[in-house]
């Protein structure tokens, strides 16, 4: 008996389209049924939860975690997330800055798949990717700063910079204000 796997769309989030659909599409073969030529549950399991195929705001949330957060104060991390628009409602682009809460630096969205970039900025069509860009790009400097050069998944095609070369971040628009409350490990 084969059964189709069900499987979330927040699970294939930050995923390719072909990642998603290969996810989406692997068939689950019942006990003692000849072995399926897609990936057992438990390979895929494995694939999902792999820290470099995370999203990279799931990513970065476990990060903290590790960082000495509880998980009420890593909850809090969408607070640090400001996105802002630019363009008619039927062509808004979307433009986002993570900001840590333990340090106050400031992550814009990374250049990354269907990214378009002008303006001193990297927008995307929807606020989702935007989020896990600014994420992407924490992400890639954190690893970028611990290890000495990139990590195996370098997420951003922009390169990752240590502390003392942090970008100017371009100015955001008049009406939006960055965090500034910090947060320390409990």
């Amino acid at each position: 008996k084969v059964v189709q796997a069900p499987i979330s769309s927040h699970i294939t989030e930050g995923m390719t389209a072909e990642e998603a659909e290969a996810a989406r599409s692997t068939r689950l073969t019942a006990p003692g049924a000849a072995p399926p030529d897609e990936p057992s549950l438990e390979v895929l399991t494995k694939i999902l939860k792999d820290e470099n195929i995370a999203p990279p705001r799931g990513a970065l949330y476990q990060e903290y975690i590790a960082r000495g957060f509880t998980t009420e104060q890593a909850q809090k991390l969408k607070d640090y997330y400001t996105t802002w628009t630019i363009g008619p409602s039927h062509e808004m682009k979307f433009s986002s800055v993570f900001t840590c809460p333990m340090s106050g630096e400031h992550f814009a969205s990374g250049i990354m798949d269907n990214s378009e970039v002008w303006g001193g900025r990297v927008w995307y069509k929807n606020k989702k990717q935007s989020m896990n860009a600014a994420a992407a790009k924490a992400l890639d400097c954190f690893s970028f700063r611990q290890n000495g050069t990139g990590s195996s998944l370098q997420r951003c095609d922009d390169e990752p910079y240590f502390e003392d070369d942090i970008p100017a971040l371009s100015s955001p628009p008049p009406n939006v204000v960055l965090p500034t409350e910090m947060i320390q490990p409990d």
